[in-house]
């Protein structure tokens, strides 16, 4: 039996889009993922503020004092205090995930009436806007699949298919979106078109044709072809990459590449996405711009150079803090994207070892920033200084 010490884990939102809820368990706890696939089910009957829930799903972690984090049939990530907890049981029968035809039929008892499902084949779309904007995500989120599982097969990194169905909701306006996500995003949801919970695997939107300064008094919304129209517009090239940040978020937490409720550094998780989210509008199979200069960042890196701080990569490396402060997010981000743009451009092989040992890290353990740092160090070199000379003069040839 693995025993590791669990931390509080509340890591905020890191990108105020990428959103997790608060974890609190604290104590030593074993680890309680197993290898086989025919894991038993576990089934737990809760009271939450007030309210009765019963879950099923795959234990992963338990804290001594009876605790538990629990993955649910549909991906959600249940973190369960022993206070919580009125019965437990071990299921005879392996656990099962959701398939997508079992998910369309939750998301409908969830949302009730309004709400429709476009389904793709590796997406569930629940929406109450128009078809053809539902099926013009499916579209999208079709050709970032393929292109992110193409890309990193290229970099001889195995990925594994998602074990659900993908989740994306869609609300027909800003309104009902907001409606629905304050209470995930609070006041946050004002300034976010668009976020990916790691804790319950979806990704949440609202219809962008209806964006006044895009749709500019075009006629109803028809087809596919008329929303890929009003989105390739240059004024929507920003609107658009949050969503395909958002949803490279999600694949990256589906594919293996990375483990939700892991220590996964911001500037790894935020700089991948960025690397990603230049939309391929033109295309209709692939997504040519994954790794493509991202242009808003690269302006924001070259400012940021001016005031960096000398130890700038090792603060980023070890510390998530200037991803939540919105003083020096902007920042932050765009160093991010600089970093993992430089690594995947020189070092690939040493990139893809680093993101491996990532992954390799359970939910829930405590990492140090030494560790942090060591770890880097142990892939890239020790050299921590040379690496940044080096990093800074490849960024300044990048036009």
């Amino acid at each position: 039996m693995m025993q590791r010490q669990l931390r509080n884990y509340s890591p905020g939102q890191s990108s105020a889009l990428h959103v997790t809820a608060p974890v609190m368990l604290s104590l030593v706890a074993f680890w309680a993922m197993l290898a086989s696939d025919a894991r038993a089910a576990e089934e737990i009957s809760l009271v939450r503020d007030g309210r009765p829930h019963h879950v099923t799903g795959e234990l992963l972690v338990e804290a001594q004092d009876g605790g538990v984090l629990l993955k649910a049939a549909d991906g959600e990530l249940w973190v369960i205090q022993p206070d919580e907890i009125k019965e437990r049981r071990s299921n005879d029968k392996p656990f099962e995930p959701l398939d997508a035809e079992a998910t369309a039929r939750r998301l409908l008892d969830e949302f009730g009436g309004g709400f429709s499902i476009h389904q793709t084949a590796h997406y569930v779309i629940c929406y109450n806007t128009s078809s053809a904007y539902a099926e013009w995500c499916g579209a999208l989120y079709e050709r970032l699949y393929r292109g992110f599982f193409t890309y990193w097969s290229n970099q001889g990194v195995e990925l594994r298919e998602p074990t659900w169905p993908l989740v994306a909701l869609v609300f027909r306006d800003r309104e009902s979106y907001a409606e629905y996500s304050r209470g995930e995003l609070g006041d946050a949801v004002n300034s976010i078109i668009g976020y990916y919970n790691v804790r319950t695997n979806r990704v949440t939107m609202y219809d962008l044709t209806g964006v006044d300064e895009l749709r500019q008094n075009t006629r109803r919304i028809s087809s596919a072809a008329h929303v890929n129209a009003i989105l390739s517009q240059p004024a929507a090239e920003r609107t658009v990459a949050t969503i395909v940040h958002e949803a490279t978020h999600q694949l990256a937490y589906n594919s293996g590449l990375q483990t939700r409720y892991a220590d996964n550094p911001f500037w790894v998780s935020e700089g991948l996405a960025v690397y990603f989210e230049t939309p391929d509008l033109k295309s209709s199979k692939g997504w040519r711009n994954i790794g493509g200069v991202n242009r808003v960042n690269l302006i924001q890196f070259h400012k940021y150079l001016r005031r960096r701080p000398d130890d700038s990569l090792a603060a980023m490396i070890v510390n998530d803090q200037r991803f939540r402060d919105s003083k020096t997010a902007g920042d932050a981000y765009a160093e991010a994207w600089a970093l993992n743009y430089y690594l995947l451009r020189t070092q690939p092989r040493q990139y893809a070892d680093y993101l491996a040992k990532l992954a390799a890290r359970g939910p829930l353990e405590t990492v140090t920033p030494q560790q942090r740092l060591d770890e880097f160090r142990s892939i890239f070199g020790q050299d921590l200084s040379r690496l940044d000379t080096e990093f800074l003069r490849f960024m300044q040839r990048v036009r």
